[in-house]
C-alpha cells in the first residue's frame, strides 16, 4: 500500500507473482519442509550465534597456547631432534634395503615358514593352557622313555632332531 492507502500496480504485481510462486506444488513441498525443520534450524542458528560471541575468547585461548609453546619450544632443539629423527629413518631405510634383510625377509615370510610358525603358535598356546589348567602330574625317566615312543610325539621329535641337525651344520659354516 502507498502512503495514502492505496494498492499501487507494482505492488499488486509483485504479490501476484508471490501468491502465484507461493502456489506451486515444488514450493509448498519446500515450504513444509521448512517448516517442520524450523526448530532444527533456530538451534543451529543460537548454536552458531553462542559460537561468534565466544569467538573472543578462543581466539585468547589460541594466543595463549601459541605464546606456550614457543616459550616452551626454546629449550628444546627441535631442528636438532627433526634432524636425527630423519637420520634414524634413512638409517632404517637402508637396513631394509639391505640384501641381508632381504634374505632374511625370503626366509622368513614364504609360505612354508609361516604355515610353521602358525603351527608351532597354536601348539605352544594349547600346551601352555592344558600346562595351566591341566592337573599336574610328575614326569619320571619311564614315563619319558614310553612317551618317546608315543606316535602322537613322534613327528615333533623327528621335527627336533632334524631341527638340531641342520643348525648344527649352519652353526659351523657361519
Amino acid at each position: 500500500m502507498s502512503e495514502k492507502g492505496h494498492v499501487t500496480a507494482l505492488q499488486f504485481n509483485g504479490e501476484a507473482v508471490l501468491m502465484d510462486k507461493l502456489s506451486q506444488q515444488d514450493t509448498i513441498e519446500q515450504l513444509t519442509k521448512l517448516l517442520d525443520r524450523l526448530e532444527e534450524f533456530n538451534a543451529m542458528f543460537d548454536m552458531f550465534e553462542h559460537f561468534m560471541q565466544r569467538g573472543p575468547e578462543m581466539a585468547d585461548s589460541l594466543n595463549r597456547l601459541i605464546v606456550m609453546l614457543r616459550e616452551q619450544g626454546q629449550g628444546f632443539d627441535i631442528l636438532s631432534k627433526l634432524e636425527s629423527s630423519f637420520q634414524t629413518l634413512n638409517r632404517l631405510q637402508q637396513f631394509l634395503y639391505a640384501d641381508e634383510f632381504k634374505k632374511l625377509e625370503e626366509n622368513l615370510l614364504n609360505d612354508d615358514m609361516l604355515k610353521l610358525m602358525n603351527s608351532i603358535s597354536r601348539s605352544i598356546t594349547a600346551a601352555s593352557l592344558e600346562f595351566e589348567y591341566g592337573k599336574p602330574e610328575r614326569i619320571s625317566i619311564f614315563t619319558l622313555m614310553r612317551e618317546l615312543s608315543n606316535p602322537e610325539i613322534q613327528p615333533a621329535i623327528r621335527f627336533v632332531l632334524n631341527f638340531l641337525k641342520i643348525l648344527s651344520k649352519e652353526l659351523k659354516d657361519a
